[in-house]
């Protein structure tokens, strides 16, 4: 991949990642725009700071929206995922007995580091979030396919 193709492409992923911020400011020079080529000067400070505000408050509340979406998205992924591994964490720690009563009694230490097993991927689980996501990419960016990038 070419150094400029590199840099498009973290452009565009930067872009897209604030696509509702880079369009309002858009809206907010358009604005700023029309309310200069149309009024009188006496109208125009007052609304240039009505649109200052209304724009203003459009970026707020789009921004909220988007995070307060982003994280019910993560609550949804998290409870698919800690059900998902936890089934399979619990079919791990049948395994383990079953494993110990093939050999006669269980083994408490095969069923002990099951259980501590399991644990620690419910905590990891329990642990997911967007700082947690950034944190994660940061440090694994480079060995990323390109789509996740």
């Amino acid at each position: 991949m070419s150094p400029s193709s590199k840099l498009s492409h973290a452009l565009r992923a930067r872009l897209s990642e604030h696509f509702e911020l880079v369009l309002t400011a858009a809206g907010v020079f358009v604005a700023v725009a029309l309310t200069f080529a149309q009024l009188d000067q006496g109208t125009q400070g007052r609304a240039l700071t009505f649109l200052v505000w209304l724009q203003g408050f459009l970026i707020w509340a789009v921004r909220r929206h988007s995070r307060l979406a982003r994280a019910r998205l993560i609550r949804k992924l998290r409870a698919m995922l800690q059900d998902r591994v936890n089934n399979q964490l619990t079919v791990l720690v049948g395994v383990a007995e079953l494993g110990g009563n093939a050999r006669g009694a269980p083994r408490m230490d095969d069923v002990e580091t099951a259980l501590t097993a399991a644990r620690a991927v419910s905590q990891e689980l329990e642990a997911l979030s967007l700082e947690s996501l950034r944190v994660w990419e940061s440090r694994y960016a480079r060995h990323l396919p390109t789509p996740l990038r």
